[in-house]
C-alpha cells in the first residue's frame, strides 16, 4: 500500500511539475524584476532624443543641431552594425508627445519616413517599468530602437536588466550627452546577454 501511495505521489507530483513549467517560462523575472521571456533573441537600441533647445521655455522641438543630428539618423540606423553584421531594425519606440516635449519623436522621425517604419509611443516619459513589461510581452527576435528622455533611461535600462552604473558615468546620463547607443541584445532565454555604450560617428551637420 506505501509503495502504491509513493507512486501516486510521484505521478501527481510530476503532473503538478509539468503543468508549472510554462507558466514558469512566462513569469522568469529579470535583474529588473520584469518577466523577460518576451526578449528572447531581442536586441534593443536604446537613445536620447537629439539636442533640445538651450532656453528651458524653448519649445517642444529640437534645436537646429538636434535637427541635423535627426536627419543623420535616417542613414546611421538603416546602416547600423554590431560588430560588424549588418543590423535590421524592426520597430520604432519613441516617448509619447507632451505639452514640453515632443523630441524623442522628432529624433526619430526621419528615420521613420526613410524605413517606413511606423513610430510607436505607447507609454509617457515616466512610464518605463511599463514599458519595460510591455517589451517583454512582444514577440521575440527584434530589434527595436528606442527614443527617450535622458533622465528617465537609468531607470529604464534598470528595468530591462541592465546595470545603469556600469553603462553610465555614476549611473547616470549626462545632461549635455547626445551621442550615445546603449545596445542591449537578449539570449534566447530572454536573459540580458550584453550591454554596451555606443559612441556615435560625428555627423556632419
Amino acid at each position: 500500500m506505501r509503495t502504491l501511495k509513493t507512486l501516486l505521489g510521484l505521478v501527481i507530483a510530476s503532473m503538478m511539475l509539468a503543468g508549472a513549467q510554462p507558466a514558469l517560462a512566462r513569469h522568469h523575472h529579470h535583474h529588473g524584476e520584469m518577466a523577460a521571456s518576451g526578449l528572447a533573441g531581442d536586441t534593443l537600441l536604446i537613445i536620447r532624443h537629439a539636442e533640445k533647445p538651450e532656453q528651458d521655455n524653448g519649445g517642444p522641438g529640437l534645436a537646429p543641431a538636434g535637427e541635423a543630428r535627426a536627419k543623420a539618423y535616417a542613414s546611421y540606423f538603416q546602416h547600423f552594425e554590431l560588430d560588424g553584421a549588418p543590423v535590421k531594425i524592426d520597430a520604432i519606440i519613441a516617448t509619447a508627445d507632451s505639452q514640453d516635449s515632443e523630441r524623442p519623436r522628432l529624433t526619430v522621425a526621419p528615420f521613420s519616413q526613410a524605413s517606413g517604419l511606423k513610430i510607436e509611443q505607447p507609454f509617457p516619459d515616466k512610464e518605463v517599468k511599463a514599458l519595460a513589461h510591455w517589451l517583454a510581452a512582444g514577440e521575440p527576435n527584434r530589434t527595436i530602437l528606442i527614443a527617450w528622455h535622458h533622465g528617465k533611461l537609468a531607470k529604464l535600462l534598470n528595468q530591462l536588466g541592465a546595470d545603469p552604473d556600469q553603462l553610465l558615468p555614476d549611473g547616470m546620463w549626462p545632461e549635455d550627452t547626445y551621442n550615445w547607443v546603449i545596445a542591449l541584445r537578449y539570449d534566447a532565454q530572454g536573459d540580458l546577454a550584453e550591454a554596451r555604450k555606443i559612441v556615435e560617428p560625428a555627423f556632419a551637420h
